[in-house]
């Protein structure tokens, strides 16, 4: 029974993370094992992780006083508790590096057209 209880209150997540454009691709990496340690120490399980390369940003983003004009983005499927997701998110601002970030509970599969619509 508490098997089941600790179950329903883990949850999935999608972080999405921005890093400067101007870093080098083994800063990235560094930056990238520094978020990957910090998730395990919070006790939050990576499902999967795809980087997005780098990308040009939709407007300029301010970073140690110079303008970015591109990033290297990083996507993440993550499970948690909630309180540990939390703990987490208030240590991302820790990493400087880290000029934005998201993170949003994943949807379930995502249904077709047809299902949604009300009969």
């Amino acid at each position: 029974m508490m098997e089941i209880l600790a179950s329903a209150r883990t949850r999935q997540y999608e972080l999405t993370y921005l890093v400067p454009g101007s870093l080098s691709s083994s800063e990235v990496s560094t930056i990238n094992e520094a978020i990957v340690k910090l998730l395990k120490k919070h006790s939050v399980k990576i499902l999967s992780q795809a980087d997005w390369g780098k990308k040009e940003l939709a407007y300029p983003i301010k970073f140690k006083s110079k303008k970015n004009y591109e990033g290297f983005y990083t996507h993440m499927v993550l499970e948690a508790d909630a309180a540990n997701i939390g703990k987490f998110e208030k240590s991302i601002y820790l990493i400087q590096e880290v000029i934005r970030h998201l993170i949003v509970l994943a949807e379930k599969e995502s249904s077709s057209v047809e299902d949604l619509r009300v009969e």
